[in-house]
């Protein structure tokens, strides 16, 4: 499986995935929460050409150009902070990894952060505790219950 999603990742985003994989999982810790919730690193270009041997002496990747979306009234706030958002990048990566952060506005709301799920449903979860009752492994029993738990506001749509 892992070999699947790593081709279908590398013909989606290209041979960075795991650069561009990491940058999305740890975006807020990069710019913050407020930022994380409206903007978005899309994808990560490198100059195309021989690579500078001295920039891949650790199979590294450096000189990429960063593409961010963002909402159009927060591009001139934003165009402020690239230097520092350059330099938490690289302290992250621990190399210098982008050079060039480029924009991509658009027009609309800010992404909000999502409601809180509503509680899961007091009888389903009894039923679900009796379902799993037989399982002997406490700690499947337990992950079975945390699923179904978790699974429960769905059903109630």
């Amino acid at each position: 499986m892992s070999t699947s999603i790593d081709s279908i990742a590398r013909q989606a985003i290209g041979k960075d995935w795991n650069l561009y994989a990491a940058l999305l999982q740890h975006w807020s810790e990069i710019v913050g929460e407020d930022y994380a919730r409206s903007t978005t690193p899309v994808k990560i270009s490198f100059p195309k050409g021989k690579p500078n041997e001295e920039k891949w002496a650790q199979g590294r990747r450096q000189d990429g150009t960063l593409h961010i979306r963002l909402p159009q009234g927060l591009v001139m706030e934003f165009t402020f902070l690239t230097e520092q958002v350059r330099q938490r990048i690289a302290a992250f990566f621990g190399y210098s990894a982008i050079a060039r952060i480029v924009f991509e506005p658009y027009y609309g709301e800010a992404k909000t952060p999502s409601a809180a799920p509503p509680p899961p449903d007091p009888a389903l979860l009894a039923n679900l505790n009796e379902v799993v009752q037989p399982i002997e492994s406490e700690e499947l029993r337990t992950a079975l219950a945390s699923f179904g738990a978790a699974l429960s506001p769905l059903n109630r749509r």
